[in-house]
């Protein structure tokens, strides 16, 4: 939501109008806080989310490199486990 100045210009009088400048101040302290925290609660929702499809993205890997029979497994690992059963011998 992009307000142009003078969009923000016609709320703010509008605001004061119907305020009056006494009770404006406390007004505007009040929607500051209100973002906020608003935005705060955002971050937060927005870091559980992110860690929890994260953690989704990662177990899924995990189970479906332990579902692949050990002829698919990558070279590397095939070769890294038959030289640790050679060290253990």
């Amino acid at each position: 939501m992009n307000l142009t100045p003078n969009e923000v210009l016609i709320i703010v009088f509008v605001a004061l109008v119907a305020l009056g400048p006494k009770q404006m101040p406390e007004a505007v302290r009040r929607a500051a806080t209100a973002l906020t925290k608003l935005k705060q609660f955002s971050r937060s929702v927005k870091s559980e989310l992110d860690e929890a499809v994260n953690n989704s993205i990662v177990t899924s890997a995990h189970d479906e490199f332990l579902a692949k029979p050990s002829s698919e497994k990558p070279a590397e690992e095939t070769a890294n486990n038959e030289g640790e059963d050679k060290d253990s011998s």
